[in-house]
């Protein structure tokens, strides 16, 4: 069976988390809304954002753009253990404490409800408190991983 990262379409989302003074994010292409009021997303057990989540309990959920595409790459291809991502960036508190990227296409402000091992990942599925849709028009981000 060839399975290809690329067979399905996805977009590109930035999860954050804070706990305490320390705030993390990263690039997702693998983040759904399976409920009316739940998102599900896909994160590396490696991931220093990861920890930020389970500790905090919550998660933000930013939906990029097509012009957004350098944030992505800032996103995806460092860590938060050892760079400010958020440096030169918009972003404000969402009700649960968890960062939310300004000018996005939206974003959704989620209460961990669920975490699922699933090899090297976790499944973790939040309850979206509170969201926002800034712009009604946009391009989305569509994953390519040679993009990233």
């Amino acid at each position: 069976m060839d399975l290809r990262h690329d067979m399905l379409t996805h977009g590109v989302y930035i999860v954050c988390a804070q706990h305490g003074t320390k705030r993390g994010g990263l690039a997702v292409a693998w983040a759904t809304q399976v409920a009316t009021d739940r998102i599900l997303i896909c994160v590396g057990k490696q991931s220093a954002t990861r920890d930020l989540i389970l500790a905090s309990q919550a998660f933000g959920l930013s939906a990029l753009t097509r012009a957004q595409v350098e944030v992505a790459r800032t996103f995806g291809r460092q860590s938060s253990r050892t760079v400010d991502k958020f440096e030169g960036l918009g972003c404000h508190a969402a009700e649960t404490g968890s960062p939310l990227l300004d000018d996005c296409a939206a974003t959704f402000d989620c209460r961990v409800e669920a975490v699922h091992d699933l090899d090297g990942s976790k499944l973790i599925v939040g309850r979206i408190v509170a969201a926002e849709r800034p712009t009604e028009d946009y391009d989305p981000l569509i994953y390519r991983e040679e993009d990233y």
